[in-house]
């Protein structure tokens, strides 16, 4: 009874001991509501530590149960001269829930233009789909497993496990390729279009997908293992992140804003620290990060009589740190919930928005931020101006996400959110700027007026520069002070004694 009480509540260690009384209720060795002679302890066990340590018990994450109970035994021919002897009976069972879950998935909303001038460099080829082309990439849902298939049969590479097969590369052109292999139809032509005329860049897969456990089966028998159905644009769009680490991208962003002459924007995805990645399978602990983005953002505006009509050049950029998803905590399928439930704490990345020059050094210099400078926004033989201001979204707690069932089943898209800003960034960063006025000659407007003028020149750029950045972060999966998880199923190994 107790054996049999410890594998069950080992389905569910946050309820075990509720689950253990049930059991020995049900099996006449408990009253009903009685908890006498009954311990019951949730605890991690791992198999890789010492014997004499692989059960601690209440350390996290919790993947074992141990039920103590003890009765005193009944003496039947020395009642009158020996005391009655306490009897006991202990098991521990172990279960190992694994968790499939996404970091990163920003598919609500999309400008056509930029995705497509994004997507080209990134997948080095040259993209060109509508709106109605991306809704239905993200619409399709292919299994995680067939496409790995498809892949390995695309690489030549199937007579191994699917671990050996992420650790090789293959370019965005074999990724489209093996997409095309398991879609059909219209999609079909779509992925087609976008990968089949180039081989692309090549990304490490295994910074695309971790399959934790389930990476040791061998290529070819996903049959055994429960569907993971993900969108074929969160395939793409991860890979292409992927795609040009390190590398530049340049955008020519037109707008029709009155007295805009150019924008530009640089963009530099960083190297996904360890444990980067999109997709992961594992236990409580796996973790999955994004990688680091960089913008240099290059404006450029007409001035106006009070500027002498010197022309403004207004120089920004924009830093995300990576984001980061952690199992806390997982709960075995059961008839009342029979995808599981899951908890997964997530920091969103830390934002910094500055005004300020950035050189092709500083812009690949991860790790550390741009320098806080003063920029020269005007500079003309009478005049000149300078200006500095700096925004922070900051995420300094992990924020933890509940995955129900019903969440599960759905695969709901959650929102992890820290301290955003309230209405427009680039609106909260102007509001900031410090000006410094230099007037070289007589005849000029005072500082005071040269400085209203400016900011009435740069307000109505703020909402323009804020669908820039919002659009080229949801492209790549990401939000400002923001984290989107998805958490497409829980599996358990049968709980086993393990002691």
């Amino acid at each position: 009874g107790v054996d049999l009480a410890a594998i069950t509540a080992a389905s569910n260690p946050a309820r075990a001991e509720a689950i253990a009384q049930t059991v020995l209720v049900d099996a006449g060795l408990l009253a009903p509501d009685s908890t006498e002679g009954l311990e019951v302890i949730a605890s991690n066990y791992n198999i890789a530590r010492p014997l004499d340590q692989r059960f601690q018990p209440n350390v996290q994450p919790l993947n074992a149960v141990s039920v103590r109970l003890e009765r005193e035994g009944t003496l039947h021919f020395a009642q009158l001269i020996g005391t009655r002897p306490i009897t006991s009976a202990r098991g521990i069972a172990h279960a190992d829930a694994q968790v499939s879950f996404s970091l990163g998935s920003r598919l609500a909303s999309l400008n056509a233009g930029v995705v497509n001038a994004l997507l080209s460099t990134l997948l080095g080829s040259q993209v060109s789909l509508s709106l109605l082309d991306y809704r239905a990439l993200a619409d399709v849902q292919v299994d995680l497993f067939s496409f790995l298939n498809a892949l390995g049969i695309e690489l030549g590479l199937t007579a191994l496990n699917y671990n050996q097969l992420l650790e090789a590369e293959a370019r965005t052109g074999v990724i489209a390729k093996a997409l095309a292999a398991i879609t059909n139809g219209p999609v079909r032509t779509i992925i087609s279009s976008l990968g089949l005329t180039s081989q692309g860049n090549a990304i490490p897969l295994d910074k695309l997908v971790n399959l934790g456990k389930l990476g040791g089966l061998q290529v070819g028998s996903s049959s055994q293992v429960a569907d993971l159905n993900v969108s074929v644009l969160e395939l793409l769009t991860a890979a292409a992140a992927l795609a040009d680490g390190t590398n530049q991208v340049s955008l020519g962003v037109g707008a029709n804003v009155p007295g805009l002459a150019n924008l530009s924007v640089d963009l530099v995805i960083g190297e996904p620290p360890q444990g980067g990645g999109w997709f992961a399978i594992g236990s409580a602990g796996t973790v999955i990060r994004t990688a680091q983005i960089r913008l240099r953002i290059n404006a450029s505006l007409l001035g106006g009589p009070v500027l002498l009509g010197a022309g403004v050049h207004l120089p920004l950029w924009l830093d995300v740190a990576h984001s980061e998803a952690q199992v806390a905590s997982a709960v075995c399928p059961s008839p009342s919930a029979p995808n599981g439930s899951a908890i997964i704490n997530v920091r969103p990345g830390v934002l910094r928005l500055g005004v300020g020059e950035l050189n092709n050094q500083q812009l690949h210099a991860f790790g550390t931020y741009p320098p806080q400078t003063e920029a020269t926004l005007v500079n003309v033989l009478l005049l000149k101006i300078r200006a500095s201001a700096l925004v922070d979204v900051g995420a300094t707690k992990t924020i933890p996400l509940n995955f129900s069932s019903a969440d599960i089943g759905a695969a709901t898209l959650k929102t992890a959110r820290t301290s955003t800003i309230v209405g427009s960034l680039v609106d909260s960063l102007f509001s900031k700027l410090t000006i410094h006025v230099d007037v070289l000659g007589l005849g000029l407007s005072s500082p005071t007026v040269i400085t209203q003028a400016l900011r009435a020149l740069l307000s109505p750029l703020a909402a323009l520069l804020d669908l820039v950045i919002n659009t080229l972060l949801t492209i790549l999966g990401l939000g400002i002070g923001e984290a989107d998880v998805r958490v497409y199923g829980v599996s358990c190994t049968t709980p086993v004694l393990v002691g």
